[in-house]
């Protein structure tokens, strides 16, 4: 099989859930750590981002847990349209999307729908952007690309 990636960084697991404080605290018990900050999603103003091609002003609740070798994301979606909220909806909570740190974003995107994952979701962050897109079919998840500045 050609490969549709030009990585193998695993940079983050993206977990769901609709409460993201309960969440956070009860993995911080598990681990023994502090309870992450809960972030709020900057709009779509400073995101850009697109859900199914159309501006997406879907939000959510982010917290982050910091491995030596990975990031653990929660992620609690509000109730406009995105990614977030339609797996949340269909799926319930649990493993949302796997991230792979990519150098070239545009080139991997194009790799990917070529071979038949559809770009889902893209937006921008400080200091970089993501892409969501839809491997479940072959990955039995979403697979997202972080692109870093």
């Amino acid at each position: 099989m050609e490969a549709k990636l030009d990585t193998t960084r695993v940079m983050q697991i993206g977990i769901l859930t609709h409460n993201i404080q309960d969440t956070a605290e009860k993995w911080a018990k598990f681990l023994g750590i502090p309870v992450p900050e809960v972030f709020h999603s900057d709009g779509y103003d400073k995101t850009a981002a697109e859900y199914y091609g159309k501006p997406c002003y879907g939000r959510c609740y982010q917290a982050f847990i910091n491995f030596e070798n990975i990031q653990i994301e929660f992620i609690q979606p509000d109730e406009e349209p995105s990614i977030w909220r339609e797996c949340l909806d269909r799926d319930g909570e649990g493993l949302h999307h796997l991230a792979f740190g990519v150098k070239n974003m545009a080139e991997n995107v194009k790799k990917c729908e070529d071979g038949g994952w559809g770009l889902q979701q893209k937006g921008e962050y400080t200091g970089g952007r993501y892409a969501y897109l839809n491997s479940i079919g072959d990955l039995k998840m979403i697979t997202e690309f972080l692109e870093n500045d």
